[in-house]
């Protein structure tokens, strides 16, 4: 869908990317970690670090930093990246 979008807007100065970030610092992960510890009775800290290491980086992804991807995608330094799917996920795969 983003690559057709950016191919019927390649003439205009529109850009189309989808930004997909990993597991992110935010209320989503705490439920999904409520809900390991109460499907699994493992710690909260089990829980959180069994997510974590999905991350290469053995880390969440902090809104912060898709933000700033976002603003980049915005701004004139990225006009000509279009089509794209950015993935903001510490290295995932």
């Amino acid at each position: 869908m983003v690559k057709g979008m950016a191919a019927e807007l390649a003439n205009s100065p529109i850009t189309i990317n989808a930004v997909c970030p990993g597991f992110m610092e935010t209320p989503m992960l705490e439920k999904s970690v409520e809900n390991i510890v109460a499907k699994t009775g493992m710690s909260k800290d089990a829980a959180r670090a069994s997510l974590a290491k999905i991350n290469p980086q053995n880390r969440f992804i902090q809104p912060e930093e898709v933000a700033e991807t976002v603003m980049w995608l915005c701004s004139p330094k990225a006009a000509s990246i279009t089509g794209q799917t950015i993935s903001v996920s510490g290295g995932e795969v």
